[in-house]
């Protein structure tokens, strides 16, 4: 069963559905009163003196922490409609990474000696900063190769420096090989008199992987040159969504049978590279097949381009292509060349959700560099076929909740990715959606999430649809979902115990695991109802 391409009625409807829960989350926080007891009068100089100054220090403290927590969830620190935590941001204490300075140092390469390069692209919402700091966590946490590296598009002079505040003190501490790269807004939609009539945020994608590639300092490219120095040519780009955890690290290497998932058809017509390469890049399948074929490849590409030459059974084999991409520096800034030259053409005549990817597929054909498609590379939707699913079918189901909640890839293989872009539930209580995860989840006095029971692969066979009726579920999309859910909630906790130790007063912690998302929203909702 090939995955059904999301459609502009999806996107409607996921729109529709956040406008009536995440207003409410995006701009609510839970916050607490603190009182202070009044000094008593009859005291003397001195200690009127030290009471002073303590009361001072601290209201010093408390604005720093607010002013930086508030940036973290707004993007900038002007944005008064976001609640301000009443906790005092920690001042003195040293934050720890996962990794010594000498573990970090060494995962500047892999063993191979082979430098990577971790992008994704993102804008400066809210929305996306706790989703940013997620995907640098799992990078930190899997001990990802090489760099990482934020691509940060359209930011207001504001929300940049909120922005770099929040990268220097929330994150740059996690290691020496985590960036920010801040771009200019690309997302807008011009018409031929040059004037902006639109916004398809997609933009910032190419645009902003572009940019990222011609002016990272991690990159030396030579504008004059228009090349990267020799010895960089071939460094490894990896370029994911900002919505994706890792569950292992990505490297070149797809030699391993035991942990690689590469359809039958591919294999009978020839596996085109077992490690990523000049000439040889690799990415996730995607099932809209050779949809990007049927649009008028001539306006788009030219004449004279290759993509119009792919024959339909090349297209479904090698380009079908979507993120995680992976490809050397010189192969990646080829197609991004293309990329951001067809994608306005592409959005002309396609102007929905997948045309940024679409004008990424005719950039590859067009340059005649056929992916290698890995299905294991990602796992999403839990029915779908061509994802990494067969390595978490092997989880057997009592094992799949502990197992997914402390991942050991030498003991079951896990793909490389959850790209969390879909709904996730089992029975009544147990749900997970991005766009539903409160922006407070990394408040000091927020408690952490309820994780799902051990047995949760076996104790439900419903779950509810999206259309809000329940669902019978297979044992093995049980098993899929167990998965998810198990691995995401304790990702969530884990990230928020992370940041609160590096960020917050001890006295202030909430490491509580009492917040259940399903309760949650509905709380929620009655509130929202009551009004």
């Amino acid at each position: 069963m090939i995955r059904r391409r999301p459609t502009t009625n999806d996107a409607n409807s996921y729109k529709a559905d956040d406008d009536k829960l995440g207003k409410q989350l995006l701009f609510t926080t839970s916050s607490q009163q603190h009182s202070t007891q009044t000094p008593k009068p009859m005291v003397s100089n001195l200690v009127v003196c030290i009471i002073v100054i303590v009361f001072v220090g601290a209201g010093v403290v408390q604005n720093r922490y607010q002013e930086s927590h508030n940036d973290f969830h707004s993007g900038s620190g002007t944005d008064k409609t976001v609640a301000q935590s009443s906790q005092r941001r920690k001042t003195s204490f040293l934050q720890q990474s996962l990794l010594t300075p000498e573990e970090d140092e060494m995962l500047q390469t892999d063993e191979r000696g082979n430098r990577y390069h971790l992008v994704f692209s993102t804008d400066c919402s809210p929305y996306q900063h706790w989703q940013s700091f997620l995907v640098y966590y799992t990078a930190l946490k899997v001990r990802q190769p090489g760099q990482v590296t934020r691509i940060a598009s359209g930011c207001d002079p504001e929300q940049a420096k909120a922005m770099q505040r929040w990268f220097d003190q929330d994150v740059q501490f996690m290691s020496k090989r985590y960036h920010l790269q801040m771009t200019p807004h690309f997302s807008g939609v011009k018409n031929e008199a040059g004037e902006t009539v639109a916004d398809y945020k997609f933009f910032n994608k190419p645009f902003g992987f572009l940019y990222w590639l011609e002016h990272s300092p991690q990159l030396h490219y030579s504008a004059s040159d228009s090349e990267f120095p020799k010895d960089f040519q071939n460094d490894i780009v990896i370029l994911i969504d900002p919505d994706m955890g890792l569950l292992r690290p990505i490297t070149a290497d797809f030699s391993d049978e035991r942990e690689t998932v590469v359809s039958p058809r591919r294999r009978e017509h020839g596996v085109l590279a077992t490690n990523v390469g000049p000439g040889h890049p690799f990415a996730q399948v995607y099932g809209f097949g050779t949809q990007w074929a049927r649009l008028d490849l001539e306006k788009i590409a030219g004449a004279g381009s290759q993509a119009r030459n792919i024959s339909k059974e090349d297209g479904q084999l090698f380009y079908p292509v979507g993120p995680p991409y992976i490809g050397t520096i010189s192969d990646m800034h080829r197609i991004a060349l293309k990329w951001t030259a067809f994608v306005p053409r592409v959005y002309e005549q396609y102007p929905h959700l997948l045309a940024e990817m679409f004008a990424f597929c005719i950039a590859a054909a067009d340059e005649e560099l056929p992916f290698q498609l890995i299905d294991s590379l990602m796992i999403s939707k839990t029915d779908a076929s061509g994802e990494g699913w067969p390595l978490v079918d092997r989880i057997p189901p009592d094992e799949v909740c502990d197992f997914a909640s402390d991942l050991d890839p030498s003991k079951y293989a896990v793909p490389s990715v959850v790209h969390l872009c879909q709904r996730y539930w089992l029975g009544k209580d147990w749900f997970f959606s991005k766009r539903k995860i409160p922006s407070d989840i990394y408040d000091c006095e927020t408690p952490l999430f309820e994780e799902p029971p051990s047995d949760l692969g076996v104790l439900y066979d419903y779950k509810w649809a999206w259309n809000g009726r329940k669902q019978m579920v297979t044992p093995t999309e049980a098993n899929r979902e167990a998965f998810l859910l198990c691995f995401l909630f304790r990702l969530l906790n884990d990230a928020a115990t992370f940041y609160k130790q590096n960020t917050c007063p001890p006295d202030s912690i909430n490491l509580e695991k009492s917040r259940n998302l399903v309760a949650y929203l509905k709380a929620k909702s009655r509130h929202t109802e009551t009004k």
